[in-house]
């Protein structure tokens, strides 16, 4: 017996004669031998020797050797036999049989396929005639309804389907004849004979044919090639090819190939320890005649095809078996082909196809105990794997590396060593991937759930399991799968793993402790280290080795790295003790890094605890005066902080920022923040801040401790805006000479300041008069002089109309001496009476448009309600309900100001039309 062979040949009759053809049908076997005699078998298909032992019919035909026997299910299935170059149609029973044809007959071939033409046969006779026989039941015999048609010669194989006839010239062509044609003419197939030319129908459309090298093609009866895989024979004489099933059976001298129809792929070779001469099939048996004796081909049960396959590493194969006998698609069907798939990945386990196995094995739900099992070193203790058995690991993967290293490599230790590697990386892979299933958020499992997962059949220890909780299930991988980490010197994954992951062998520290600290490897990378102690909660270890790390080394991106790490951990483990003895010398390296930790809640840290603690800590004054701003940036600005106290240190922050840079006491003109990045960044932000309306800063302490009196003129005049000091920034601006600016303040507020404004412009006015009076000649007194007149001129024009002026308490103000001119540079006056004046009446003539307005409107209104209460309704016999249409009656009705009469038990308002829906409520109140 060949193991996964699909058939395994089993003789079954001796036979004493030399067999030539053979055929069957249901339970009759028919043998010819070299003599022309006829053997007729009974068949027992539920006994191991399927043929019957005793003596079997026989019958002599000829005197010649028995060419063909072919059972004609249409006749009664009598039996066409071919001998001595003559066509018989034999009685099945007695074997007595009566010529068909009196022609010499070379080949016959009848329509397999087609039931139109079940009954015709065609002959090749010796003169390289054609015939088209037909078969009529009312007389039991054969005859020629056609034309015969002319051969180019005799071919040496021919197949007949519905219409075609094909047929095979040695060393010459393929050809076609359309039967229904008239003339019957040959077509050539440009398809190469090759030196084995064979032709087989294998079903109503499709015929195979062996072209060069041995390779069958598949066409169809319109002449195209079918989509479908050749067939690669082998490059020997054939036999005979036959049909059974799904298969495609060729017999050669010693050796029957089986492919499989569907997708032309080889299933299994043979061969045979006798020469084989024939070869025939009943419906579900298979029998080949050889010189001896008469040999059953059984099928072998797809399961133990499976078995058979696996145990060869041959998975496609197994899998192929399985798809052929399991063609329903159904829940049943899919559990089977999932447990096949992981005994395919267990097999190629085996077979050290460790690559090929993980894409089997991980389309299941397979168990990972099975595998962890097979590495004692990668689990903590056998009670942990909750196993059946007492000892899972009585086959470990170093006795099955070094089974398949004996048994092919002579026991080479180069190449034990390199499987075992293999086979680390493999569970590392599979483990992996099983890890992301059961913590994937699309996980149908929850941490407590008990698991039962898939096994293989063909696991090496047979292992069975008890239920494990997921959580004890991931507890088992993670600690395999750090360890395999370690040993494979796989840093960085194991790196990636301690960063991504929360770890679930929690447990298992001190034993995962004593190891990865006697790594050499790691001693090379402490930052894996310090995620060891993070994912076991061992923080303030992890915070030392960091601290190590980011302190020791000169590489910046190692000391960012550090950085990062220690504020992540203190963020996320935010305790007050621990962020005070680790953060500070992350804001002596990296302060940008350092300063996330101001983001910790204040319920952990409180503000006076931070920033006492800044200013208690030894570091350069910059640095720390630069943390505290910071600190107090993200309270006020981020946190939003209501306390005013922050807000006000804030604002003086920046102030002393700036003051740092320009002393207080310079003046105004000399400042350029152009010329300085950090004092335009500091002073954009106190800007900013000042103006926040948000911002709950003490205004009052900020101006008279810190910017009063100093070149921070537009601060203090924001300032005095803020308190409602405007008499004071007014003043301050003037004193300036910086009119536009105190123009531009008075208009951004409402408490009539533009009118104060114009008094102070007065006021000057008068004085440099006066000065100017006293010096006429004097330069500077004249231009401030002009430049007064010539802002209030340019006042009066502009703001004359303004919200925030008095126009009255102006023209009171005036003196009398002012010149009124229409033109020139004195027409301010002019322009402001002619805007006030054209704006006063225009305001009232528009109050006076209003008022008429109003008034017409409410004659109109009052007009309408008049109207309205003057309608009235006559109530009559005939007069219906607007709603149901139904007499008003003596029911309570209701009358609408628009005459609509309704049952007050059929209207939903008193106040809105039935018909309308107009509401007369809304209507009469505007």
């Amino acid at each position: 017996m060949k193991f996964g062979s699909v058939f395994n040949p089993r003789g079954v009759l001796e036979i004493n004669y030399k067999i030539s053809s053979i055929d069957a049908n249901q339970n009759i076997l028919y043998t010819g031998d070299e003599k022309g005699i006829l053997y007729r078998y009974q068949l027992q298909p539920d006994q191991a020797m399927i043929i019957q032992a005793s003596q079997p019919l026989s019958k002599q035909l000829t005197k010649s050797r028995i060419d063909q026997i072919k059972v004609f299910p249409q006749a009664n299935a009598n039996l066409l036999v071919l001998s001595d170059q003559t066509l018989y149609l034999v009685e099945e029973k007695t074997l007595k049989g009566e010529q068909v044809s009196k022609e010499k007959v070379s080949l016959f071939a009848l329509n397999e396929f087609y039931k139109i033409n079940q009954f015709e046969i065609i002959i090749v006779t010796k003169k390289k005639e054609g015939f088209i026989l037909s078969y009529t039941q009312k007389t039991g015999k054969f005859e020629c309804m056609r034309e015969k048609f002319l051969l180019p010669d005799i071919p040496v194989t021919i197949a007949f389907i519905g219409n075609l006839f094909y047929f095979g010239l040695q060393k010459k062509n393929y050809s076609v004849i359309n039967l229904d044609d008239k003339q019957l003419q040959v077509a050539n197939l440009l398809i190469d004979i090759g030196n084995n030319p064979y032709l087989k129908a294998t079903d109503n459309d499709e015929i195979l044919i062996v072209t060069t090298n041995n390779i069958g093609i598949f066409i169809g009866k319109d002449g195209q090639m079918k989509q479908k895989s050749t067939i690669q024979l082998q490059n020997k004489s054939i036999q005979i090819i036959t049909i059974f099933k799904q298969y495609l059976i060729v017999l050669f001298d010693n050796l029957i190939q089986v492919f499989n129809l569907s997708d032309s792929k080889l299933m299994s070779d043979i061969q045979l320890s006798s020469s084989a001469k024939c070869i025939t099939q009943t419906s579900n048996h298979l029998f080949y005649g050889s010189s001896s004796e008469i040999i059953y081909l059984y099928q072998t049960p797809p399961e133990q095809q499976i078995q058979d396959l696996l145990k060869q590493g041959k998975v496609e194969d197994a899998l192929q078996v399985f798809q052929q006998y399991n063609q329903n698609s159904d829940v049943s069907r899919n559990q089977q082909l999932e447990q096949l798939k992981l005994d395919c990945g267990w097999a190629l386990v085996r077979q050290m196809q460790f690559q090929n196995s993980q894409n089997y094995i991980l389309q299941t739900n397979f168990e990972p105990r099975d595998f962890i099992c097979l590495f004692p070193d990668y689990y903590y203790a056998v009670e942990k794997l909750e196993s059946v058995n007492q000892n899972p690991s009585l086959n470990t993967i170093s006795l099955i590396v070094a089974k398949f290293v004996q048994d092919n490599y002579k026991g080479d230790p180069k190449k034990s060593q390199e499987y075992k590697l293999q086979a680390r990386d493999f569970l590392i892979e599979i483990l992996e991937k099983k890890r992301s299933v059961l913590t994937s958020t699309q996980s149908a499992y929850s941490m407590k759930d008990k698991l039962t997962l898939l096994t293989s059949t063909q696991n090496f220890n047979q292992n069975q399991w008890h239920a494990i909780p997921c959580e004890q299930l991931l507890e088992l991988i993670d600690f395999a799968l750090i360890k395999a980490y370690l040993e494979s010197t796989q840093l960085q994954k194991l790196k990636s793993f301690l960063s991504s992951n929360q770890i679930y062998c929690l447990s298992m520290y001190a034993e995962l402790q004593a190891i990865i600290q006697t790594n050499k490897a790691i001693e090379q990378q402490q930052s894996i280290l310090a995620r060891f102690y993070e994912s076991f909660n061992k923080i303030d270890l992890s915070l030392e080795v960091w601290r190590t790390i980011g302190g020791d080394s000169l590489n910046q991106q190692v000391q960012q790295e550090a950085c990062e790490e220690t504020t992540r951990i203190l963020k996320q483990n935010p305790d007050k003790n621990r962020i005070f003895k680790f953060i500070l010398w992350v804001f002596k390296k990296q302060i940008k890094t350092g300063i996330q930790i101001f983001y910790v809640s204040e319920s952990v840290i409180t503000p006076d605890q931070m920033i006492k603690f800044l200013d208690e800590q030894e570091m350069e004054q910059d640095l720390k005066k630069k943390l505290k701003e910071k600190y107090l940036e993200v309270l006020v600005l981020e946190k939003q902080t209501e306390e005013e106290r922050f807000h006000t240190q804030l604002a003086y922050s920046y102030i002393d920022s700036l003051f740092a840079i320009y002393p207080k006491d310079m003046q105004p003109t000399q400042i350029d923040m152009k010329k300085n990045q950090i004092a335009t960044e500091i002073y954009q932000a106190l800007k900013k801040f000042l103006k926040n309306p948000n911002a709950k800063y003490n205004s009052s302490s900020i101006l008279e401790k810190k910017v009063k009196d100093s070149w921070m003129i537009h601060e203090i005049i924001l300032l005095y805006g803020r308190e409602k000091r405007h008499e004071e920034a007014l003043n301050l601006l003037l004193n300036l000479g910086l009119y536009d600016q105190a123009e531009k303040y008075c208009c951004e507020y409402t408490d009539n300041l533009l009118t104060k404004l114009f008094k102070k412009y007065k006021d000057l006015y008068s004085f440099f008069e006066g000065k100017y009076k006293e010096r006429p000649t004097d330069q500077q007194t004249s231009f401030t002089f002009n430049q007064i007149k010539i802002t209030i001129n340019n006042f009066l024009k502009k703001y004359a109309t303004h919200s925030q002026l008095n126009a009255l308490e102006v023209l009171e103000i005036i003196p009398e001496n002012w010149i009124l001119a229409d033109q020139g540079e004195d027409d301010g006056l002019f322009q402001f009476l002619n805007s006030v004046i054209s704006h006063t009446l225009h305001q009232k003539r528009s109050t006076k448009a209003a008022f008429h307005l109003s008034d017409m409107d409410l004659l109109n209104v009052e007009c309408l309600n008049a109207s309205t209460k003057q309608a009235n309704v006559r109530i009559t016999s005939e007069k219906k309900c607007a709603v149901c249409s139904r007499s008003i009656g003596e029911k309570v009705f209701v009358v609408y100001p628009n005459a609509v009469i309704a049952h007050h038990t059929c209207i939903r308002s008193n106040t809105i039309c039935p018909l309308s829906d107009k509401d007369f409520e809304k209507y009469f109140k505007l």
